[in-house]
């Protein structure tokens, strides 16, 4: 069966949890350039998250200027 649109969204915030609490433990790494790239994932997998809580979250207003074709 494939997953809702609601469900995909859901498995994205569980990686990018998984993905941000890497980044966290790296960003202590004695490699300045594993810490600047763990710094950089973080934000990443953290903004990911935060798409993805905007756009399935029920209590948000939708004000996007998304048209159904």
């Amino acid at each position: 069966m494939t997953q809702s649109r609601l469900e995909l969204i859901h498995a994205g915030i569980q990686k990018s949890q998984t993905a941000t609490a890497t980044a966290v433990r790296l960003k202590g790494h004695s490699d300045p350039a594993i810490r600047e790239l763990a710094q950089a994932l973080h934000h990443l997998a953290f903004g990911v998250q935060e798409i993805a809580l905007a756009l399935s979250d029920e209590n948000r207003g939708d004000d996007l200027p998304i048209q159904e074709r």
